[in-house]
């Protein structure tokens, strides 16, 4: 009973969304929903342990927070929230499949990074417009100094999200003279993020700076030194609730060792998140079920990240 009556109430408010021509209730419906659909939705598609499911889902969530933006445009807690399930859905549910297709799949392949890219933009400029809304700024994401403003630690989601979107975009193709200028800023508002909170979501940014410390070269500001201090923070942070941190380490780590050495860690971390239990932490189900078929299909295909037999 409990749970008809809270999906009636979300029936309900779609409805009175759809056709109450009042501003003031419109906006008290879009709260109420984007409520459920935040919080309580995220915990919903996170416990899962059927990707599939949650696949097909995303999408129709997706596009009901876009209504409730049409509905109350200048509600920036609304805004934020769909920038982050864009880049979440982008991330999840495009982006890593794509990356696991044979090289026979070359074409669907490039056409699913497209996609991953148009995602990404769309939700990061959802949370860009957020910041914008909030505290009545401005922000070019071709010039890094707009992007300066004195944010409280509350903005610390906001901003990991768009950043991490942001980068996500670049990282597919860095190539790609489109995204090429929005590098710095993006850079420079996960570096605002972790001055407001280093330790953020069970380490989270500290598994960005891993990435990017490990993947940039030394002449451009990378660092093992650096990338292994953020391993170890964030696995300490999440206290081995998510596997990720694991396959980051093994990807960007791990490959730059090109020996004997090498591949045996890039084994050791790839077994250690395949060996995961899984439903012992119910909130990172998805997350960790999705990123466990990654560990095992990176271990099938060892010789794409080593040139040794």
């Amino acid at each position: 009973m409990d749970y008809f009556k809270k999906n009636f109430v979300i029936f309900v408010i779609i409805f009175v969304i759809f056709v109450t021509p009042s501003c003031s209730i419109n906006k008290m419906a879009v709260n109420a929903i984007s409520n459920t659909l935040g919080e309580a939705g995220m915990r919903a598609f996170s416990k899962d342990d059927d990707p599939q499911l949650v696949r097909e889902a995303f999408p129709f969530a997706l596009k009901l927070m876009e209504i409730m933006v049409e509905s109350d445009p200048r509600n920036h807690e609304v805004k934020a929230a769909t920038g982050q399930l864009f880049i979440i859905y982008s991330n999840l549910f495009v982006q890593t499949p794509a990356s696991m297709l044979d090289y026979t799949e070359w074409r669907r392949q490039a056409e699913m990074y497209a996609r991953a890219k148009s995602l990404y933009m769309r939700g990061s400029n959802y949370l860009r417009e957020s910041l914008e809304i909030k505290y009545r700024i401005k922000i070019d994401l071709t010039d890094p100094k707009t992007v300066e403003f004195n944010y409280r630690k509350g903005d610390v989601t906001t901003l990991y999200w768009l950043g991490a979107g942001l980068m996500s975009a670049i990282s597919i193709d860095v190539t790609d003279p489109f995204f090429a200028p929005l590098r710095d800023a993006a850079i420079r508002i996960m570096y605002i993020a972790y001055g407001l909170d280093p330790d953020y979501s069970d380490g989270a940014l500290h598994e960005f700076f891993l990435l990017y410390y490990a993947s940039m070269p030394e002449g451009m500001g990378g660092s093992l030194e650096k990338a292994k201090y953020h391993y170890a923070r964030t696995v300490e942070l999440s206290q081995g609730r998510r596997i990720s941190p694991h396959i980051a380490y093994a990807t960007t780590i791990s490959t730059q060792n090109q020996t004997e050495e090498g591949v045996a860690e890039f084994k050791k971390m790839l077994e250690k998140a395949i060996s995961f239990d899984i439903n012992k932490y119910p909130e990172n189900r998805l997350e960790n079920t999705i990123n466990r078929e990654r560990a095992i299909w990176l271990l099938e295909n060892i010789e794409n990240y080593f040139l040794i037999d």
